[in-house]
């Protein structure tokens, strides 16, 4: 196993657990010139990337605190910008907008996750900043009206007390399908349950007993998320 491939296996979650001590700022900038080496489609490099170092700011956003904060967001505003500057049109299909870019900013996201990790940085990726009201991202980070969405925010820094091992990831059966998609038989949900529940007997309990996830559009109101989506131009009814 390489050092890349050891590096990755040692990625893991850090949660609530960041110490003060601050990023060298040539580790920052390491860690970001790697993040845009991510592919992206047609080279746009569809998204932007805010960099938050105010933890109070951090915490209005997501909920948590680290020594910086990266969010990821679609945006094709430079393009657009770009092309009026010199004097082309410039527009994309809002879903292959939100798709596309979407791809890029995990792409990037994670790259920059490996980066950090390859520095003995932890990190954090939250959907933090679409609970409670999302349109506070824009207002506090002054992001554009349209063709730009916050996808997901990277918390980078040092963690106080690190995991013996990451948590463990299914890598078989129902995960990875040869040549062709291949539902579950009893039998492989089975084999799956028991691989899970020798990480955490309680994982399926928690995940869904406690976390209902059901949707009626004919009786349920459109979601934080699905009104942003339509203010932002990323779904045209």
């Amino acid at each position: 196993m390489n050092d890349t491939i050891k590096t990755i296996h040692d990625l893991h979650t850090t949660h609530g657990s960041f110490m003060d001590r601050e990023i060298p700022a040539e580790d920052l900038d390491t860690i970001l010139k790697a993040s845009v080496r991510a592919a992206s489609a047609s080279n746009m490099q569809s998204y932007s990337i805010v960099v938050v170092t105010d933890r109070d700011m951090m915490k209005e956003l997501c909920g948590y605190q680290a020594s910086v904060l990266l969010l990821y967001c679609i945006d094709t505003n430079r393009m657009a910008s770009l092309a009026k500057h010199l004097g082309y049109n410039f527009a994309m299909d809002p879903s292959w907008q939100l798709t596309t870019g979407a791809v890029d900013v995990v792409l990037a996201a994670q790259t920059a996750a490996i980066a950090a990790r390859s520095l003995e940085i932890s990190s954090l990726f939250t959907n933090g900043i679409h609970r409670g009201d999302p349109e506070r991202v824009f207002t506090l980070l002054n992001l554009p009206e349209k063709n730009c969405l916050p996808i997901v925010a990277l918390l980078l820094g040092y963690e106080e007390n690190a995991p013996e091992k990451p948590k463990e990831r299914l890598s078989g059966t129902g995960i990875i399908h040869k040549e062709k998609y291949q539902q579950c038989s009893d039998e492989e949900l089975d084999e799956i349950i028991a691989e899970c529940n020798t990480w955490d007997e309680n994982y399926f309990e928690s995940f869904f007993k406690f976390r209902p996830r059901s949707f009626d559009p004919a009786t349920d109101h459109p979601s934080a998320i699905t009104n942003l989506l339509k203010k932002h131009g990323f779904i045209i009814e």
